[in-house]
This record gives C-alpha cells, sequence and structure tokens, in this order.
C-alpha cells in the first residue's frame, strides 16, 4: 500500500485464469464489507468486445430485457464510458472506497486494452489494480473440464479423450498461457498495481495476508476453508494424457519455473515434462 493516499478509491480488476479461485477471490472481496459490488462477478465487457472469437457474450439489444444481468451487460458493452462510470456511480452509491469486476476471461485481454481501462479510470480519479491467478495447467484444463461436464451433463467424470480435447481447445489455451497475461498487464500496470497468486499455496495465511493488503480488505485467515465452485474429481486421468497436455503448455510451464520457481514444486504438471 506505499505510496497510496488514504482515501483513494481503486477498481480491483480480475484477470483469472478461470479454476484457478477466482470465485473464491470475489466473494471475499465481497464479504469484506469495503468492496462496493452487485449481484455480478463476471461482467464479460472487455472480454465480448476485445478478444476474437468471442462476440457471442455481446449482449443483443433484443435480448437485454430477459434479465437483470443481462440489462447491465448490454449498458456496460455499449460504451467505455458507459463501465467507468458504473463502477465509479457503485462506490459512491455504496459508500467504499473498492469496487472489483473478476471476470477470468479477462486472461486473453492484451497490454493495449489493459492501458485503456486504467486510464479511463485514472481519469476518474480512480486507481487500477490487478490480481491473477494461476494454477499447474493440467490440473486447471482437468477442473475446467469436469466443470463444463457438471454444467451440461449433470456430472463430473470426463475420460481422457474428453480432458484431452477439452486441454487442446482454443478458449484453454487462452485461460492457460499465464506467459502471454503476464507479459500483457505488466506492460499495461506497474508492479505495484499488480498482484500475482498461485492456486497451490494461496489460501496459506501470509498470502491471504498479501493479498488482503494488496486489496486493502481486512485479513481473514478463516475464509481459507470457504472455497467456492469446487469440481469434484470422480475419474482420474491417465499419465499419457496428463503427459501429453503439460507437453503442449510446456512454455507455460518453463516460463513459471523462471518466474514463479515455487511452482516446480507446487505443480505436479513438472514431473510429467
Amino acid at each position: 500500500m506505499t505510496g497510496e493516499a488514504k482515501g483513494q478509491k481503486t477498481f480491483i480488476l480480475g484477470l483469472g485464469a478461470q479454476k484457478t479461485g477466482t470465485s473464491w477471490l470475489y466473494n471475499y472481496l465481497a464479504s469484506s464489507g469495503t468492496v462496493a459490488t452487485h449481484v455480478i462477478k463476471e461482467y464479460h465487457v472487455w472480454d465480448a468486445l476485445c478478444i476474437p472469437g468471442l462476440g457471442g457474450l455481446v449482449v443483443k439489444e433484443e435480448d437485454s430485457e430477459t434479465n437483470f444481468e443481462s440489462r447491465i451487460r448490454f449498458f456496460l458493452q455499449q460504451s467505455p464510458e458507459n463501465y467507468f462510470s458504473y463502477f465509479a456511480y457503485m462506490m459512491h452509491q455504496q459508500g467504499k472506497l473498492a469496487t472489483c469486476d473478476i471476470t477470468p476471461l479477462y486472461s486473453g485481454l492484451d497490454r493495449k486494452v489493459l492501458t485503456l481501462i486504467r486510464e479511463g479510470f485514472a481519469q476518474r480519479g480512480i486507481a487500477t489494480k490487478a490480481v491473477f491467478l494461476m494454477r499447474d495447467p493440467v490440473e486447471r484444463c482437468w477442473s475446467s473440464a469436469r466443470m463444463d461436464s457438471r454444467n451440461t451433463a449433470g456430472h463430473t467424470a470426463v475420460n481422457d479423450d474428453e480432458v484431452l480435447e477439452h486441454a487442446m481447445s482454443r478458449l484453454s489455451v487462452l485461460r492457460t498461457r499465464y506467459d502471454t497475461t503476464v507479459t500483457e498487464t505488466e506492460a499495461a500496470l506497474a508492479p505495484s498495481q499488480v498482484h500475482f497468486g498461485i492456486y497451490e499455496e494461496m489460501f496459506e495465511p501470509a498470502n491471504i495476508a498479501k493479498l488482503s493488503v494488496f486489496c486493502r480488505v481486512s485479513t481473514r485467515q478463516g475464509y481459507s476453508t470457504r472455497k467456492s465452485n469446487v469440481s469434484e474429481v470422480t475419474t482420474p486421468i491417465s499419465e499419457f494424457v496428463y503427459r501429453r497436455i503439460a507437453a503442449h503448455y510446456r512454455e507455460v510451464y518453463d516460463f513459471a519455473a523462471r518466474r514463479f520457481p515455487q511452482t516446480t514444486e507446487l505443480w505436479p504438471g513438472f514431473r510429467y515434462l
């Protein structure tokens, strides 16, 4: 918090990655009593408008009256000014000094979009901070495949072929190329404006305290046990599939080993390279 004014308003941008504890992060911030939130965790504004291939997330006018979330997203997607004004107003209305948008697909945003977000809030006297959480690439893809199966088929049992196909998909690559996300984020935000966390160690007391200081919320160690949106493991994947996925994301593992060396002990995928 060094150099931050006492009354500085802050926008916390959750960059993902999916299945790395982002739901826990949102609930932790929302329950802090000092972060202005609404009923929406994932606003899907910048991914819908700025990431190629995600146009399906854009809310059409004829669909904007379907439900409250659609109305809000439609409004925010119309103009960057709407987005900045919405969060500024929410802080003012709720009397809070911070607010957040935790949308995991924002991991695919490039430096130009991240700079636009930072500058847009800066013009309103609001500082931008980003949180990016990472998890073993194979474990993240496997967990994501189980979640997709639960949402579409009602169960979390996925076989080797399904996990492999999921892990190799364009969306999985977008969500798992941590090296790209870190590089783009650091090109747009100063080191003091970014918090990088590792899922496998993020619930340790020291790391909860570090995250809390960064987000300027009270530290609540007891919250570490309240994990959200966990996908049950019912069917293990084979060593062959584990090796295939790990090899596919070798560049991510190599980057993590250099930048976050603790991952070499925390991420099981390293054993399969």
